[in-house]
């Protein structure tokens, strides 16, 4: 495997819900009077509401400041605990506002032992407004100076564990959480600037597996439904700007949906996270950024606040599913991690996520993945990906395999730093049955590709429709080829000179696998162009152009000037290159065709070399008409191999 440093770590054994989030898993709840049972308890049903709405305003009814030097914290508090026991009345599901008025408002408070406390936390509310006047003007910022991480219970000093796994509680100083949603419905956060205040903590030795993995997030929802949050700026908190922990779905095909919604609003510069998807069946992102994740530096140590994954988004189910989640028109831009990370650790099995469409956003991976994939069910439509993809879904069916559609892959540089990668998809014997239709791969200093499935059965193999390979070369990329391992391309698939190729350097392709089974290494079954100048493309597991089945369109393969296809020798049982029925692989003037010893040809259609192109048949490569085949070789063919391009 490639650049393990940079995989998403999984060490020791999973914590349970319960061990990972105390704070809302019971210790807080207790501080306001309520228990986590009452997620389960009866109450008016959603969607009834008293015909005025109760407006509480958290200046004028519970004495918050706002002037960015008092601690407000008691205030939100006597909120939470106001609207905490109206829920548990009668009137409980009547409309309600909770006003935040412009300000800066001062919170973060621990105990001696430097055990925080949730700022806001609401449990059964139903049907709240929480709204603070815009992002711009509205902040909750954290108090500097607050501990976090781990830290000696006697000396109150931080603390470095001599282990990589370290959780002892007594050593934990927590921040906890900023907005805590438990058991809502139909509640509205919006227009709020959240700052977890991150450079100015005091930080403390690690904890958790990397990094500190403790209480302090941005906005935290578990057992929730119909939550909307819109135009909120939530940064530099230490672990997730937001995560949410549901539970509510007992399957991944489950129809009841949670119907929470992210709005025109910026997750950046958090630790671990910008959004944690944990636990949920319905959530929808649109127009948000999750970026810059693990790039803050703390003023005490001048170091960067990461912890592991430090990605955009993760989507990690913890015992729980994460289903049908929409990213709509999101940035995902230089993040330490990936930009997009979603593990299955230990490859198959029972799948726990499902319904992933992640559509028009931007991932943008510099020090990192732009995205690391093996959860099934993604489908990345109209997306540019700058930087590599790696991985995959193992699919074991078609609705599995990770799907891209309409996406533009390039190794395009941010602000002046190269994208990270060595080719602009990394795909080493993980996935299976991958598709990519009308997408294009823009090659500027790194490969296009390394894709090898993993099995070399057809089924496993990655499919290409209508897509567009460019070489846009200033100097030759590093490494040695591209790799395509076990390849079908449908449509009408080119590879040719992107508008700003100034190196003219030979570019070496390796189309199939060797060990391909009962087929082509690689299958063309609509139209392929090799077009690009000073390529070479070797078909070590055999070329199949069109079927032998009736009633199957025709294909062709254009191999263009300064172009150079070779056909080595493949297993005795298997065909190096077949061209079927009503199909046709043409040689233009200046390109290069190569039949190598011991190749065996079946031509069922039309094998063309046109005056002016390269024709290298090695005496012991064997070539079968069969049917209407027809091999033509202009007169002014040139029986002899390509001057610059002849195979290695």
């Amino acid at each position: 495997m490639l650049h393990d440093s940079r995989k998403k770590i999984v060490s020791g054994g999973r914590m349970s819900n319960a061990q990972k989030y105390p704070s809302v898993f019971g210790r807080r709840l207790a501080l306001l009077g309520f228990s986590i049972g009452l997620l389960a308890s009866s109450g008016p049903v959603y969607g009834q509401a008293a015909s005025a709405v109760l407006h509480k305003d958290l200046r004028k009814d519970f004495g918050a400041v706002g002037d960015g030097k008092t601690n407000d914290q008691a205030a939100f508090q006597r909120a939470a605990a106001f609207f905490n026991q109206r829920a548990a009345t009668p009137s409980g599901t009547g409309r309600a506002e909770l006003r935040i008025p412009k300000g800066v408002y001062l919170v973060g408070l621990q105990d001696s032992a430097g055990k925080g406390a949730n700022v806001l936390i609401l449990s059964n509310c139903r049907n709240l407004k929480v709204l603070g006047d815009d992002s711009a003007t509205t902040e909750i910022r954290y108090a500097p100076g607050l501990r976090y991480g781990a830290f000696d219970p006697v000396t109150r000093l931080p603390y470095e564990a001599p282990t990589a796994y370290f959780v002892d509680r007594r050593y934990a100083a927590t921040v906890e959480s900023c907005i805590v949603l438990v058991g809502c419905e139909n509640v509205e956060v919006s227009g709020l600037n959240l700052n977890g205040n991150s450079p100015n903590l005091v930080p403390g030795g690690h904890w958790g597996d990397t990094g500190i993995q403790l209480g302090f997030d941005g906005v935290f929802i578990t057992g929730s439904r119909q939550i909307t949050l819109r135009r909120l700026a939530v940064h530099h908190f230490g672990r997730d700007g937001m995560q949410v922990l549901n539970g509510r779905a007992k399957s991944l095909d489950d129809p009841n949906r949670d119907g929470i919604v992210l709005e025109n609003s910026t997750c950046d510069y958090n630790g671990r996270q910008g959004l944690s998807l944990t636990g949920v069946n319905g959530f929808r992102a649109t127009n948000c950024s999750f970026s810059h994740t693990g790039r803050v530096l703390m003023r005490a140590t001048g170091k960067a606040l990461f912890s592991n994954p430090g990605a955009g988004i993760d989507l990690e189910p913890q015992d729980n599913f994460v289903a049908n989640v929409r990213l709509e028109n999101c940035r995902f831009v230089d993040n330490a991690g990936q930009g997009i990370v979603s593990d299955r650790p230990g490859g198959p099995g029972p799948a726990s996520v499902s319904n992933v469409v992640v559509t028009g956003s931007l991932l943008w991976g510099i020090s990192n993945w732009s995205a690391w994939v093996t959860q099934p069910g993604f489908l990345f439509q109209d997306c540019r990906i700058y930087g590599a993809f790696i991985h995959g879904c193992q699919a074991a069916t078609a609705a599995e395999a990770t799907r891209f559609v309409g996406c533009t892959f390039e190794d395009r540089p941010y602000r002046g730093q190269p994208a990270y990668g060595p080719s602009l998809l990394y795909s080493d014997s993980i996935a299976r049955r991958m598709r990519f239709t009308n997408c294009r791969f823009i090659g500027t200093r790194s490969y296009l590709m390394q894709a090898m499935p993993a099995a070399p059965d057809t089924a496993s193999w990655f499919h290409f429709r209508s897509c567009t390979f460019l070489l846009d070369y200033a100097q030759p990329p590093l490494g040695s080829a591209n790799k395509m391992l076990g390849a079908v391309f449908s449509g009408t698939t080119v590879f040719q000179d992107g508008p700003r190729r100034t190196s003219r350097h030979r570019t070496d392709f390796v189309l199939g696998h060797k060990a391909a089974d009962n087929a082509a290494g690689a299958q063309v079954s609509g139209r392929l162009e090799l077009l690009a100048p000073g390529s070479c493309y070797v078909v070590p597991g055999g070329l199949e152009i069109g079927q032998a089945r009736a009633r199957v369109a025709a294909a062709t393969v254009v191999v263009g000037p300064d172009n150079a296809l070779a056909i080595p020798e493949v297993p005795a049982e298997k065909t190096a290159l077949y061209i079927g029925p009503g199909s046709r692989l043409v040689i233009k003037k200046g390109g290069s065709l190569e039949l190598l010893r011991n190749a065996n040809i079946t031509i069922a259609g039309q094998l063309v070399v046109e005056d002016g192109a390269y024709f290298f048949r090695d005496p012991l490569a064997q070539i079968r008409l069969v049917g209407q085949g027809r091999l033509r070789v202009g007169p002014k063919a040139i029986k002899a191999h390509h001057p610059t391009l002849r195979s290695a």
